[in-house]
């Protein structure tokens, strides 16, 4: 081994030691960056149109669209908090976890009396099972939830910091991320391959952030307007828990509409709740997912449900909420690259012999990368 190639090595080893160091002393604020690179891909349609019209200004433009997203979740955290202060007023004036205790238990018999009524035999005795369900959940949950309370109010300083950098990668990602892009690729081999892998790579991302998060949003504002019609109370804040339930596939507007439509038939407002589950059903299933999502997703981009499905649902289960953002980050990469090794392995099995099948790929797309990156 010649003494440039033991150069080139040690290098390499010493650059991905501190990669992996880099990677670790940073991991507790890697929440905060994957979050801001989620709101510049959603911010950058917002952002490009405003920069084509103000004067190509870039930092006014991004100043803009973080303007727009930080009174959209300041509206979000007043109206939650507005409505969880209110509830919380009324239940402790009725005596808090003491007349909850005494609401499931007024239920329960209320149920019991019901089962040894109309349901003959050993099928009352599940029914009357069903009818404690409240009151164990309360005592599962009281301490619960008393816990999570306290950790969230001790960690408010770091989850503060946190939200304070996400806004400002937002920002260096809006006005600096395609300069970002064009350099990194710039390192790389093999351009036509990288071109084709950012093209799919932005269908797909396009399709799980962009797409979905519309749909979402959509769907939680037909929530609200269903909500007020319906004289459900906190609609808007009901119409924002319908938008993230529309964003997790394996919950679903459905787990929201669904229990609010089930208290009515209970309570016998059966026309009440049947017209809750029709308006659901329509408005909150079947039109966005099967009219407005197929015409806003690119069939290029066409993904799986099984691949949506587990790439918002699985990461909740072992890193969190922010799941919901690296979970199709990760899936989508991967999707992307099987997606460009499939087409490169066309492109060299449909090339005649003789023809170097790299210039015909720079044929196909090799132009890609200075149009979408400048």
């Amino acid at each position: 081994m010649d003494q440039r190639r033991r150069f080139y090595i040690v290098s390499a080893a010493i650059l991905i030691i501190l990669m992996i160091f880099a990677v670790y002393i940073t991991k507790d604020f890697l929440p905060a960056i994957l979050l801001g690179f989620f709101l510049a891909f959603i911010l950058d349609p917002v952002f490009m149109y405003l920069t084509k019209h103000v004067g190509h200004h870039h930092r006014a433009s991004a100043i803009i669209s973080m303007l727009i997203i930080f009174f959209l979740l300041l509206f979000v955290v007043f109206v939650a908090a507005d409505a969880l202060i209110e509830e919380m007023s009324n239940l402790l004036g009725l005596g808090g976890v003491a007349y909850l205790q005494i609401l499931s238990s007024n239920f329960s018999s209320a149920i019991n009396v019901l089962a040894d009524t109309y349901i003959p035999g050993q099928a009352a005795d599940y029914v009357k099972a069903i009818g404690d369900i409240p009151t164990a959940l309360i005592s599962m949950v009281q301490p619960v939830l008393q816990d999570h309370v306290i950790s969230f109010a001790s960690h408010l300083p770091i989850y503060f910091a946190q939200i304070l950098l996400a806004i400002i990668f937002t920002y260096y990602f809006l006005v600096d991320g395609r300069w970002i892009i064009k350099e990194f690729v710039g390192l790389l081999p093999e351009d036509d391959v990288v071109a084709h892998f950012l093209q799919e790579l932005n269908l797909i991302y396009e399709s799980l952030f962009r797409v979905f998060f519309i749909i979402a949003l959509l769907i939680g504002t037909i929530g609200a307007i269903g909500f007020q019609l319906f004289g459900i109370p906190y609609p808007l804040l009901f119409g924002m828990i319908i938008a993230v339930a529309a964003l997790v596939p394996i919950l679903g507007p459905e787990t929201v509409f669904g229990p609010f439509a089930l208290y009515y038939i209970l309570t016998g407002d059966y026309t009440k709740g049947i017209a809750l589950i029709a308006f659901g059903m329509i408005f909150l299933v079947i039109i966005p997912n099967n009219l407005i999502l197929p015409r806003l997703a690119s069939v290029r981009a066409s993904i799986h449900p099984l691949i949506t499905l587990t790439a918002f649902t699985a990461p909740i289960f072992a890193i969190g909420f922010m799941g919901v953002i690296v979970g199709p980050a990760v899936y989508g990469f991967i999707l992307a690259a099987y997606r460009t090794m499939v087409y490169m392995r066309e492109i060299k099995t449909s090339v005649p012999d003789g023809v170097d099948s790299s210039e015909v790929a720079e044929n196909h797309f090799g132009d890609l990368i200075p149009d979408r990156l400048h």
